[in-house]
C-alpha cells in the first residue's frame, strides 16, 4: 500500500469516487491539509501519482481518488471509476444531500510548453495551495509536481488539481465540486 516514491504513468491512472472514506494508509501521502467550514470538512492529500479528497457533511462521505497501480484501493463503495487518457465528466447525487461534479482531462504537449506549464504550476504552488515536487528521474526534465487549489465556501468546495508527468510530457487536470443540497421537503 502506497510504497512507490515516484508518480505512475498516465495510462495507469484511475479517477475514482467512493461513498465512504478510505484509510490514509492506502496512500503514500506527500502533502496534507484539512479544511473545515460550517456544515462540512475535507481532508486533501497529495499522494504518489495523484490526490485523494475526503469530503464529510454530517453523515455523508465522498472520497475522490486519482491514483495509479501503485496505490490500489478497495472496490467497496465505489460510485465511479474512469481512466484519465481522455476528457471525462460526471455528476453524482449520492444520498441527496451532496451533489458532486467532476471533470478531468490529460494534455500531451511538446517539451518547451511542458516546461513552461510546469514552471507556472510550481509558482502557483507557492500561493496558498497544496503543492509537492517529486524527485525527478531525468535531470533534463522538470520534476513531477502535484498542485491542488481549493476554493471553500459555506455550501460547497471546489478543487482544481494539476499533476505533471515529465517522461510523457503529460499534464493531468481535474476539477471537482462538492456541493451541499438542502434536504427535500417532507411530505
Amino acid at each position: 500500500m502506497g510504497l512507490s516514491r515516484t508518480p505512475s504513468r498516465v495510462s495507469d491512472l484511475s479517477f475514482q469516487v467512493f461513498n465512504r472514506a478510505l484509510h490514509p494508509d492506502w496512500f503514500a501521502t506527500r502533502g496534507f491539509r484539512r479544511i473545515e467550514l460550517q456544515g462540512w470538512e475535507a481532508d486533501l492529500r497529495i499522494i504518489v501519482g495523484g490526490h485523494a479528497v475526503v469530503f464529510r457533511a454530517g453523515s455523508m462521505l465522498l472520497t475522490e481518488v486519482l491514483s495509479g497501480l501503485d496505490s490500489p484501493v478497495p472496490e467497496t463503495g465505489r460510485l465511479f471509476q474512469a481512466g484519465v487518457r481522455r476528457e471525462r465528466s460526471t455528476i453524482l447525487r449520492p444520498g441527496g444531500s451532496i451533489e458532486y461534479q467532476s471533470c478531468m482531462d490529460t494534455e500531451i504537449v511538446d517539451v518547451e510548453v511542458f516546461r513552461h506549464l510546469s514552471d507556472e504550476a510550481a509558482l502557483d504552488g507557492s500561493r496558498n495551495a497544496l503543492f509537492h515536487a517529486f524527485r525527478g528521474v531525468n535531470r533534463l526534465l522538470p520534476s513531477p509536481i502535484s498542485l491542488i487549489k481549493v476554493t471553500p465556501r459555506p455550501g460547497d468546495l471546489t478543487i482544481q488539481s494539476i499533476h505533471t508527468y515529465p517522461d510523457e510530457r503529460a499534464i493531468v487536470r481535474t476539477q471537482s465540486l462538492f456541493e451541499l443540497k438542502p434536504a427535500p421537503p417532507r411530505v
